[in-house]
């Protein structure tokens, strides 16, 4: 292989590296429900617990800022919540004692829908 075609696609290869670092998603907002998993029906005041990172201020590779909220369902079993900046997000819902669930992914789009069973 000639050195320009390799040079080539070192270039191409760093070029692809470069478009896929993790970024910040600006203005993220999250909704969702809770129902119960036995009875489809809403569940009124769960509690959620988030966890929320972004990598702004860092270097990019690890997450440079965490916030913690919590929020509680409404009568229809709704939540909503905003983020200036975003990239990971874990959520976990308590209900009652024995009812946890825990979901987490990174985020890269500013409209965010969980819908949770317990």
């Amino acid at each position: 292989m000639t050195s320009t075609r390799m040079r080539l696609k070192w270039t191409l290869f760093l070029l692809a590296l470069v478009g896929c670092r993790p970024h910040d998603v600006e203005n993220a907002r999250l909704v969702g429900t809770v129902t119960d998993r036995r009875t489809q029906q809403p569940v009124k005041g769960a509690v959620l617990y988030l966890e929320t990172a972004y990598y702004r201020g860092g270097d990019n590779d690890s997450y440079n800022g965490y916030r913690h909220d919590t929020l509680t369902t409404d009568a229809e079993g709704r939540f909503t919540a905003t983020f200036p900046l975003l990239c990971y997000l874990a959520i976990e819902v308590k209900q009652a004692p024995q009812d946890t669930l825990v979901y987490a992914q990174e985020i890269y789009s500013k409209n965010i829908r969980v819908d949770i069973r317990l």
